[in-house]
């Protein structure tokens, strides 16, 4: 049977402004306080899954809390109430965050992923139920006034919000303002909104409660200085010199007596006055060749590396930093940066490597471990091989892993086998020096691991590597023991399939003492639970939640395995992928005018299709010549064509499914969510750095294959359909 069309339909410019303001709101804190657990948390891409699946959760539940909506009387007021609300809890959740990191949890700890999962959970709930609430709150209103099935309307309006506020946060917001700054004005925009309201429908009394809260919450800001009284919080005991957000995330510097510490996300990158892990990260690969003349570094140029770098005689060195930013920043603290043999390369570090016409004697990688899927990019063997494409004849390249000591972990002893039989693959000679970190030197040429008579034979003058304070006996030792301890048997790190980020996370796991299978269990029977509540309709909504989800991740860690950066990118994608929910909801009954239950199987087909199909798709983008501008325009094209699909599949899923407006919107908005959190928790923390990015694509194929035949299968029970 034929929907009717329902675009003619003029609703209230003063709601759908309310609806867009829960979009704008509802996108500009997501990217936020995302950006911001990843920084005080020091976050991985795990990270990342967790905090979207809490979102996500906590979205769909307050959502399905929203049937309640169509028991409340005046539903205006409860929409400014809302609203109201809706503008203060981001300033506070961003606040306790930023106080109670260094409270709840010791001063420079690692945090647990079960401490990240419930500190999360607790602190994203008030907005995000709010928030899920909203949605079901605004369907039922508008579809009660105009008498009609509006929720796809509800729904487009939101993401078309969402694209608004992508667009003002990512190319606006970002560049001129700070974080609690953005805030204020996510605030006051929906004061605005709600006093809009209130003046339309005549609500006295709201309206001189917003004028007084608005007042209130302005002269705090300029008071108090939010970001940065906060931001010396998660610093104690430290003067801030510098902080910024880049598109590789938050840089912060600050000074503790005479040393500079360097954070990226709270993360220390390196600190200036450490001569002995710069000798280290130096002289055990230049050593090894006999006349270096030219070097490339990829990062750490700040702390001091370059000064240990000229003292041979060198005639270049090319140094790309892993964020550009740090270099524009670095200049102010080390001269060394304006030496005439250092050439600067301000532009991503892998990208340099692939398109320079340059070859090298000795490249020093030194960068912290895989720990990231945009740091395992310089430890995978399509790097190893760019590189050895750009070597010198018995060059030699060396990187740093924290080092094992005496005792090699068996999680520890896994990545160590991984990334060693990976650059085994393309080097013939590798040899391991420990030190402070464990450092892997490969080349085509001899290796020798005598490091303290080799630096006394060349005359080099250290503090530390030298051969007083070097035992070259037992750097043969360790190196014997540890390769010894390696196995040969493990899988090659691949771009695309990530395998030492994988081992990486086991290993940060690994010092926790937490039974992750008691988790993992509980998190299987709460989703066969979910599973088995479901009809054929929300089985779909759910595979398709899952596959929006899983896809928006698996997009992102491509582009930050292809491009280096997707800080700032976060914010472009997702805001893409909203306006393709908008688009697929908004004008789905103009491309598909049958709402029936055999559309929604075709769209659930063909969302398995394109999961399947898109691998493919970025592997020509991998492997292509075109310019980086257009590369990233067809990046972000399957980006908008999954959330097309998956606003179609909402739109004729909310005419399809039985039952009242409110339990229609709050349960299909609610399953789409959890669907999405559970695929976001599951392609970060297993699918994609167990599998890779193909077969976790063929996953999420799959279950929509699967769920599309479920909804064939049923089709009689939805062939009359109910509005």
């Amino acid at each position: 049977m034929n929907q009717p069309l329902v675009s003619r339909i003029k609703i209230d410019s003063a709601l759908v402004l309310a609806i867009v303001a829960l979009g704008v709101t509802a996108f500009i804190t997501q990217i936020i306080l995302l950006r911001e657990f990843l920084s005080v948390f020091y976050g991985n891409e795990l990270v990342i899954g967790i905090i979207l699946a809490n979102w996500m959760i906590l979205t769909g539940l307050g959502s399905l809390i929203g049937r309640i909506s169509a028991k409340i009387n005046d539903k205006i007021n409860g929409i400014i109430i809302v609203i109201t609300v809706l503008s203060i809890v981001p300033i506070a959740t961003d606040f306790l965050l930023r106080f109670s990191r260094n409270i709840v949890f010791d001063v420079g700890s690692m945090v647990g992923i079960i401490q990240i999962l419930y500190t999360s959970f607790i602190l994203l709930l008030p907005f995000c139920l709010l928030s899920g609430f909203s949605f079901t709150l605004f369907s039922e209103t508008i579809s009660e006034k105009y008498k009609t099935n509006l929720i796809p309307k509800v729904y487009s309006f939101e993401s078309l919000g969402s694209v608004i506020g992508g667009m003002v946060f990512s190319f606006v917001m970002i560049y001129f303002f700070e974080t609690f700054q953005i805030l204020l004005l996510l605030m006051v925009f929906n004061l605005i909104v709600a006093y809009i309201l209130s003046i339309r429908y005549y609500k006295i009394t709201s309206r001189i409660l917003l004028i007084v809260l608005s007042l209130i919450l302005l002269i705090g800001e300029f008071q108090w200085k939010l970001d940065e009284i906060t931001r010396k919080f998660l610093f104690e005991d430290q003067q801030i010199l510098y902080y910024k957000d880049t598109p590789y995330g938050n840089l912060t510097i600050t000074q503790k007596g005479e040393q500079k510490n360097f954070y990226e996300n709270n993360a220390l990158l390196f600190s200036t006055n450490d001569p002995t892990m710069n000798e280290e990260a130096v002289h055990y690969a230049m050593i090894q060749h006999p006349n270096p003349k030219k070097v490339l570094l990829i990062s750490g140029g700040i702390s001091g590396t370059i000064d240990e770098i000229l003292k041979y005689d060198i005639d270049k060195i090319e140094y790309a930093e892993i964020n550009p930013w740090l270099i524009d920043i670095g200049k102010d603290y080390s001269a060394s940066l304006f030496n005439q043999k250092v050439n600067i390369i301000n532009q991503d570090a892998r990208l340099f490597v692939k398109n320079t016409s340059e070859s090298y004697d000795v490249v020093l990688i030194n960068l912290p471990d895989p720990t990231t899927a945009q740091l395992n990019r310089y430890y995978t063997i399509e790097f190893f091989r760019e590189l050895k494409s750009k070597l010198n004849e018995d060059a030699v390249v060396s990187f740093g892993l924290s080092s094992s000591a005496d005792y090699l972990s068996e999680e520890a002893r896994q990545v160590k086998s991984i990334i060693y039989n990976t650059i085994k693959k393309v080097f013939k000679n590798i040899i391991i020096v420990a030190g402070i970190k464990d450092y892997f030197l490969a080349s085509d040429g001899e290796l020798d691991i005598h490091i303290g008579l080799m630096i006394e034979q060349r005359g080099i003058n250290n503090l530390y590597v030298n051969r007083y304070y070097l035992d070259d006996t037992i750097l043969e030792q360790r190196n014997k023991f540890i390769l010894s301890n390696l196995s040969g048997s493990t899988k090659l790190n691949e771009d695309f399939s990530p395998v030492s980020y994988y081992r990486q996370l086991l290993l940060w796991l690994s010092y926790f003492e937490v039974n992750y299978w008691i988790a993992a269990s509980s998190f299987g029977i709460m989703l066969i639970i979910i599973l088995f509540r479901l009809n054929p309709i929300t089985v779909g909504m759910f595979t398709g939640g899952f596959a929006a989800s899983s896809i928006q991740v698996v997009l992102l860690i491509a582009f930050q395995i292809m491009y280096g950066y997707v800080y700032q990118m976060l914010g472009i994608i997702i805001m893409i992928f909203m306006a393709g929910l908008a688009a697929g909801s908004l004008y789905r009954e103009k491309i598909i005018r049958n709402t029936n239950i055999k559309m929604y199987v075709g769209i659930q087909l063909s969302i398995g299709l394109y999961a399947v199909v898109l691998p493919l798709f970025l592997l020509f983008i991998k492997t292509s010549t075109l310019s980086a501008g257009v590369l990233h325009v067809a990046f972000f094209l399957p980006t908008f064509i999954i959330a097309v699909l998956i606003g179609m599949e909402f739109s004729i899923a909310s005419h399809i499914q039985k039952g009242t407006i409110a339990s229609v919107a709050s349960s299909l908005y609610g399953v789409d969510l959890i669907g999405s959190a559970i695929g976001a928790l599951l392609i970060t923390a297993f699918l994609i750095p167990l599998l890779g990015l193909t077969n976790a694509c063929f996953i999420i194929g799959l279950l929509n294959f699967i769920s599309g035949t479920i909804s064939f299968m049923n089709r009689r029970k939805y062939l009359i359909k109910v509005i």
